[in-house]
């Protein structure tokens, strides 16, 4: 199973202190071709946090054991199962580690706490979703990103889902049955497509991407009926996706799905708009870091490939440093797992995309002090 993250997963790892705290990621490919340099840039890898380690003074017994937990991480089916990135985390007491469908920078941390940057910014990454391919006979649920191939995703479906549209007519006699197909029970129909999104549902459980459905007719109205995940596009393919293939139905979803990012995004401009003017809205890094200590950000976002490193205190006072260093971190990821924490939302974008020239903006649940930027 290829271990991704949740939000929760982050949170967690955050929160974990340890003098030997390592952090390893590395951009990685499913190419069986690949592998065997792969494992050597994670031999280097290791080298390289095992050459941190003793710059900054952790003892022997400590480095080892968390080489044993970096080399003990990736044993079993982890080089036969991977995706476009790979983050390693361990310390003497840990280890854990995630594949995940974004590619992440190749990076060595060494600190008292984990860096959680680019599993972060992996799994907060706009432009990512899934595609749910529905018909009486099959259904698909296909991961979708912007800049990895489109995979399939396990569904948890049970074997006789398909006698769901079969239908008991006995007469008095024996029981006979047969295939209702699309002018069939509707009852019966609602029922397959309430397993099939219960499934989907659970596939995609601790996130918050979007899912496009590929369906028609009966089918797309009684998967929506049934629906409960509420990342459901309105906007979906109203096509039998079995005349499609993967990458045909990767195509038409990645269209839907960039047509509803351009949408959110244009909507969210408008929103923080309105909200600056009555002070509830802020471009400025340290109004910012203030307010999500306080637990007072709605929603933010900010700069994907901002490497800012300093130290952020308690009640949000912000001191960049001019590099990494071992009690450093990257204060737009602080930021943003503070956000977290007190339940806000949290989203990683071009600059572009961006309100201002800061490389990050948020939403407020209320106003705060201003200070001096």
């Amino acid at each position: 199973m290829m271990a991704t993250p949740t939000l929760e997963d982050i949170t967690e790892l955050a929160d974990r202190r340890s003098i030997a705290s390592v952090m390893i990621s590395m951009p990685t490919s499913p190419v069986a071709s690949e592998v065997e340099r792969l494992r050597l840039d994670y031999k280097n890898s290791v080298r390289e946090a095992e050459r941190q380690l003793e710059a900054a003074g952790v003892g022997t017994d400590a480095r080892a054991a968390v080489r044993r937990n970096l080399d003990d991480v990736v044993e079993g089916d982890f080089w036969t199962h991977l995706a476009q990135g790979a983050v390693v985390f361990a310390s003497p007491e840990f280890a854990r580690e995630f594949r995940v469908r974004t590619t992440v920078p190749p990076r060595v941390c060494v600190g008292e706490r984990f860096d959680v940057g680019p599993l972060l910014r992996s799994l907060t990454l706009a432009r990512k979703g899934y595609a749910v391919a529905v018909t009486e006979g099959s259904a698909r649920l296909v991961a979708i990103s912007a800049d990895v191939a489109a995979s399939e995703v396990t569904l948890g479906l049970p074997d006789d889902i398909h006698s769901v549209l079969q239908h008991s007519e006995n007469d008095g006699d024996a029981d006979r049955t047969r295939a209702r197909g699309a002018t069939g029970d509707k009852i019966e129909l609602r029922k397959y497509c309430r397993i099939v999104q219960d499934a989907v549902a659970e596939a995609i459980k601790g996130r918050e991407a979007p899912v496009v459905l590929a369906a028609a007719n009966d089918v797309a109205a009684a998967y929506r009926e049934a629906n409960t995940y509420p990342r459901l596009l309105e906007e979906g393919l109203d096509i039998n996706p079995s005349s499609l293939t993967l990458e045909e139905l990767d195509a038409a979803a990645r269209a839907v799905l960039a047509r509803d990012n351009d949408r959110q995004l244009a909507e969210w401009r408008e929103t923080f708009g309105t909200r600056l003017n009555h002070g509830r809205a802020s471009v400025k890094l340290n109004e910012i870091a203030r307010a999500a200590s306080a637990g007072a950000v709605e929603e933010m976002l900010f700069d994907v490939g901002d490497d800012s490193e300093g130290f952020i205190s308690e009640e949000g006072t912000v001191t960049p440093a001019p590099s990494a260093g071992g009690t450093t971190v990257g204060l737009f990821d602080e930021i943003a797992i503070r956000v977290l924490r007190t339940g806000g939302r949290v989203r990683a974008v071009r600059k572009s995309e961006l309100p201002g020239k800061t490389g990050i903006a948020a939403l407020l649940r209320f106003e705060v002090p201003r200070g001096q930027e």
